[in-house]
């Protein structure tokens, strides 16, 4: 996807978001993360880093907070990964140029999450804020 919009359009900047513990958009592989989806502990074949401007770390809290807020205020059934990337998102803006178009690929589904960040009971057995509080 990125290599085909850098083709459309030249000054595109693609930005990862990559979690806390993953060696994709930097740092030491270790720290266990919770949003699945994303992130590895090695390089796929598959990913092109040279197409990659700029990574953002993520981490889980925020992510499923915004994911949650995804979920309910916007009736958007997406997964923990789609936080991550608005998480990401947001970083960006804060620095964006006025008038800047940000593009967020939301990847995931809600469907194998319904036992994990959507059920307050998990998200308290991991340890994770109250995003409603």
């Amino acid at each position: 996807v990125g290599r085909r919009l850098k083709e459309v359009l030249p000054n595109v900047r693609i930005v990862g978001a990559d979690p806390v513990g993953s060696v994709l958009g930097g740092g030491e592989a270790g720290a266990l993360y919770m949003v699945e989806g994303i992130g590895y502990d090695f390089f796929p074949r598959s990913l092109d880093r040279s197409v990659v401007d700029e990574w953002v770390k993520t981490d889980d809290p925020t992510a499923f907070a915004l994911a949650l807020r995804l979920v309910r205020e916007e009736a958007m059934l997406v997964g923990g990964s789609s936080g991550s990337a608005m998480q990401a998102a947001l970083k960006v803006a804060e620095t964006a140029p006025e008038g800047s178009r940000i593009v967020v690929i939301l990847a995931d589904n809600i469907r194998n999450y319904m036992t994990k960040f959507l059920d307050p009971d998990w998200m308290a057995e991991k340890g994770f804020p109250d995003p409603l509080a």
